[in-house]
């Protein structure tokens, strides 16, 4: 499978959930069989498993409260840093002017820095203008991936792989240290507390 095919695929797995979305999904497992790459091969297959493991209500439950209503995790990479501020409105004109530099006309009805349609594009596109685009916005790709992974939501997959094929594409990204720091989960939040605490009390004893 294409480099090209992969950013068409993950467009499509970011779609709303819906049962016949979910059949489309069976579907694809041969296609993803294909892909040469083992590790993005591997999480692809792991997504469409849980995927179809998960009950339709519960998958529509999740894609709304991650990427409708959560800032941190929403599809719109804009937003992530700006909300809906006045820069934000400049940005999408810059990613706009951008498409259509390259020969492409979005349509009105979607923001050009929605993912799927920034997916779409880079499956059009050769791997300089792909890097030039996402070099623009990786890092709010990489924020998405971070919070998606330490809730352990199976879309933590998808921008897993976008990020391998970032790197099969040359862009190259460093973290800072306070990105490098893994989030921790509720159980380690939970024994940092008390450490916290009992840290403030030998202190006052």
């Amino acid at each position: 499978m294409k480099q090209t095919e992969l950013y068409q695929m993950l467009a499509f797995l970011l779609r709303y959930p819906n049962e016949e979305f979910r059949q489309l999904l069976l579907g694809l497992t041969a296609e993803i069989q294909e892909v040469g790459d083992t590790r993005i091969r591997q999480k692809l297959l792991q997504f469409i498993e849980l995927v179809e493991q998960t009950p339709l209500d519960d998958w529509i439950n999740h894609y709304v409260s991650q990427f409708d209503f959560d800032r941190k995790t929403n599809l719109y990479v804009t937003y992530f840093k700006n909300g809906e501020q006045k820069e934000r409105g400049l940005e999408l004109l810059k990613l706009k002017k951008f498409y259509q530099a390259s020969g492409f006309d979005i349509v009105e009805t979607e923001l050009p820095d929605y993912i799927p349609l920034m997916l779409e594009f880079s499956a059009q596109v050769s791997a300089d203008i792909r890097q030039e685009l996402w070099k623009m916005h990786e890092q709010a790709i990489w924020e998405i991936r971070e919070t998606l992974l330490s809730i352990k939501s199976f879309y933590g997959l998808l921008f897993d792989v976008l990020i391998q094929l970032f790197e099969q594409d040359g862009l190259e990204h460093h973290l800072t240290a306070e990105k490098q720091t893994p989030i921790p989960n509720l159980e380690d939040q939970a024994i940092l507390a008390k450490m916290r605490d009992q840290l403030i009390k030998n202190q006052l004893g």
